[in-house]
């Protein structure tokens, strides 16, 4: 699972944050569909606190998975 930590003083979820990189990995990965089912992936950010996020990926099989993965840390990086 990857994980955007950032500062966050008052460790309450950031709702703006939270949305910008909803709107940027969706925009990477919502074109990819899964070669061998046809189905696209599914994600989340999950607040943990003080000042972290937890990205989510659901897909249908786990090779699927990986290739999301990989693209994921590849923005993040």
């Amino acid at each position: 699972m990857h994980k955007i930590v950032f500062q966050n003083p008052d460790g309450q979820p950031k709702p703006a944050m939270e949305n910008t990189y909803t709107s940027i990995i969706s925009a990477n990965i919502s074109e990819i569909k899964c070669a061998t089912h046809g189905k696209s992936v599914d994600f989340k950010l999950i607040f943990h606190s003080p000042n972290t996020y937890m990205i989510e990926i659901t897909a249908c099989c786990d090779e699927f998975k990986a290739i999301i993965d990989d693209r994921v840390a590849q923005m993040l990086s």
